[in-house]
């Protein structure tokens, strides 16, 4: 059950949010060690690594329901915890994060310049493996300077 009060979650918001980020996570930091240490030797010489394009497929279809999560934080979470000032810092870095993730995902198949696609991919593996860090520390907060 959502908290009225406060901006806590419900525990299958919770769930949901952390659930597909750890998948989104552990997607992307595979295709990213696979990228590059994972070629293997095909008849013509070294070849991508064949796990890669199915990571990927997964990572795109877990992202299904932690936009849906996202967007949860959207409506009730971010607007009540607005008042915690303890938290804000937090959840102003970790809602960046998200932002530039699915920003910077988009670019990755809809732009069309290739230097800027390699930046694009560039910049979304290395936020993607920093994200829980920022997740880590806004969830540890919690309950720092809480009211109710």
């Amino acid at each position: 059950m959502p908290h009225t009060k406060s901006g806590r979650l419900a525990r299958w918001q919770l769930r949901l949010i952390m659930g597909s980020g750890a998948l989104l996570w552990l997607t992307g930091a595979a295709w990213v060690l696979l990228h590059f240490f994972g070629e293997v030797q095909g008849e013509f010489g070294a070849e991508t690594n064949p796990l890669q394009p199915w990571l990927l497929r997964l990572h795109g279809a877990v992202l299904i329901p932690a936009i849906l999560g996202f967007g949860g934080l959207l409506v009730v979470h971010i607007p009540k915890g607005w008042n915690d000032k303890g938290q804000r810092i937090g959840g102003i870095i970790l809602t960046s994060f998200f932002g530039l993730l699915i920003v910077s995902g988009y670019m990755l198949y809809y732009v069309g310049s290739d230097d800027l696609r390699n930046w694009s991919s560039i910049f979304h593996w290395v936020i993607g493996i920093l994200a829980p860090a920022s997740f880590l520390w806004h969830y540890s907060h919690r309950y720092a300077n809480r009211k109710d």
